[in-house]
């Protein structure tokens, strides 16, 4: 298991290349045949750490595409700062070049964040991240079944216990204000208007 954990901790992006290998080994674990000595717990251990990885790799594959823009824009900076004239030069303060910059990086990260590529290391991104999170909360539950104590889930349905009443007790004034009004006679109105 050392080896194991020193490759899941590290965060370099060879380790990151092959943490499909590692990843797969633990999704093969957690969807095992249920054994007698295998507890859920552990089972639950491997779903999580099995979705980390593959965030921590999708992570990587939109870091890569995200850096992509960066990298045109500069070479095609760098090609307009070659083509200049030397007259023209002089004249390039670096407001000028700054607006030249922010021209040609606002064309390539608009084009980038509009390819199909980039969109869908976003989506595989979000789904990997949505993934973690069940675990994440999955485990969290266990664990507090497990101690006896509330989790995520009673903590929300006795909010919205306590936002329905809440609601409850603020729409009641109104409603009886609604009902007496309209159950009061003519002749206490004007004296009440008066």
């Amino acid at each position: 298991m050392p080896f194991l954990t020193t490759r899941a901790v590290d965060s370099s992006l060879f380790a990151v290349a092959l943490g499909g290998e590692i990843s797969e080994a633990f999704k093969r674990m957690a969807e095992a045949p249920r054994l007698a000595d295998v507890w859920n717990f552990d089972r639950q251990v491997y779903a999580l750490m099995a979705a980390w990885m593959d965030v921590g790799q999708r992570m990587a594959a939109y870091h890569v595409i995200a850096s992509v823009p960066w990298n045109k824009a500069y070479e095609r900076y760098s090609a307009t700062l070659a083509g200049m004239k030397e007259g023209d030069a002089k004249d390039f303060g670096w407001r000028k070049a700054f607006d030249k910059w922010r021209d040609i990086a606002n064309k390539e990260l608009i084009s980038n964040l509009r390819s199909k590529d980039f969109l869908a290391a976003q989506r595989e991104l979000l789904l990997a991240a949505l993934d973690l999170r069940t675990c994440q909360q999955q485990m969290t539950d266990g664990v507090a079944k497990l101690l006896g104590v509330p989790s995520q889930h009673d903590f929300d349905e006795l909010t919205r216990q306590f936002t329905e009443l809440r609601r409850e007790v603020h729409a009641s004034p109104t409603q009886r204000d609604a009902v007496e009004g309209a159950a009061a006679s003519p002749d206490n109105q004007e004296r009440d208007e008066r």
